[in-house]
């Protein structure tokens, strides 16, 4: 796989929740990782329309993807489901104050934070198992799903800055587009996931050489 799609992939554990936990808001390295992400915040702010082609750049930024995964262990010791729920609640009631309606996109990615953070700390080995194949042979949606991610995380942060109405709108449409396709990605891991462990019982069953060949597909 070409390196710089791989270094552009993020870890399984990040996500816009995460990212805005109130445990991690506490933080040096939150705080730090918000520094560096000030300008890009501004840039979004702008002109949130420009939150994907932000995240393309960020994809490529090596201190960036650093901070990140950094943040999203600590992320992943600290944080709980509770906390993940409030912080979307949070948002969620930014947005009403200013009767924008926001609420399946923020249902779409809850359900998808949820379920992963559910995976790494409950089904760890089967979930990294489908997630490296997933990069493994679909780099290109890979790339995408990391795209959208950090796109996501962007607005909600910028979301979060700004009181102008003309603004969260904006943001709103963006994140409403975004998260279409976040539900599919999350779809197509859980159909992955339950599919891997299928395999795993039958493997584990399997009871000759020929009767695995059947199961992996193997000629």
């Amino acid at each position: 796989m070409n390196s710089q799609v791989a270094l552009a992939i993020p870890p399984p554990s990040p996500s816009p929740s995460q990212t805005l936990s109130g445990v991690l808001a506490r933080s040096r390295l939150y705080i730090a990782f918000l520094e560096y992400l000030k300008p890009y915040i501004e840039h979004v702010l702008d002109e949130p329309r420009a939150a994907e082609e932000v995240a393309q750049n960020l994809l490529s930024d090596t201190r960036f993807l650093y901070l990140l995964i950094i943040l999203s262990q600590d992320a992943v010791l600290k944080a709980s489901e509770d906390e993940m729920r409030n912080v979307y609640k949070l948002i969620y009631d930014k947005f009403k104050e200013f009767s924008i309606d926001i609420e399946d996109s923020i249902e779409i990615i809850l359900e998808h934070d949820l379920w992963k953070f559910r995976q790494i700390k409950e089904n760890y080995s089967n979930f990294i198992s489908m997630y490296l194949d997933f990069v493994m042979k679909s780099p290109g949606d890979a790339h995408r799903y990391a795209t959208i991610l950090i796109a996501v995380m962007l607005l909600l942060i910028a979301s979060l800055e700004t009181k102008s109405r003309e603004k969260l709108g904006l943001i709103a449409s963006e994140i409403n587009r975004l998260t279409d396709e976040l539900e599919l990605y999350t779809l197509t891991f859980i159909v992955a996931l339950e599919k891997d462990k299928e395999e795993n019982k039958v493997i584990a069953t399997a009871r000759n050489l020929e009767e695995l060949k059947k199961v992996l597909e193997i000629e």
